[in-house]
C-alpha cells in the first residue's frame, strides 16, 4: 500500500475538476480521466486517512451517477487545505 499525502491527494481532486469541466467543453472522454484521479485521489488517502479515502469514494460514486455533483470536489479541496 503507498504511502499517504494529503498534498497528493489535493493535486488529483484539482486534476478531477479541471478534466470534469473540459468533459463538459466537448471532451467527453475526459471523463474518464477525470473519474481515475479521483479513484488515485483515493488511493493516496487510503492507508493513513480511511474516512478521507471513503469521503473521495462516495463523492465519485455521487459523480456517475449525476456529473453536476461534481461542484462538491472544490468543497473537499478547501477542507483538506484546512488541515495541512
Amino acid at each position: 500500500m503507498r504511502e499517504s499525502c494529503k498534498m497528493c491527494v489535493l493535486k488529483h481532486l484539482a486534476k478531477a475538476v479541471i478534466l470534469l469541466s473540459e468533459s463538459q467543453l466537448g471532451y467527453p472522454t475526459h471523463y474518464w480521466l477525470a473519474m481515475g484521479n479521483l479513484s488515485e485521489a483515493e488511493d493516496e488517502a487510503v492507508n493513513e486517512f480511511p474516512e478521507l479515502a471513503k469521503e473521495i469514494r462516495n463523492l465519485r460514486l455521487d459523480i456517475e451517477i449525476d456529473i453536476h455533483r461534481a461542484i462538491k470536489i472544490m468543497g473537499l479541496i478547501e477542507k483538506i487545505e484546512e488541515e495541512i
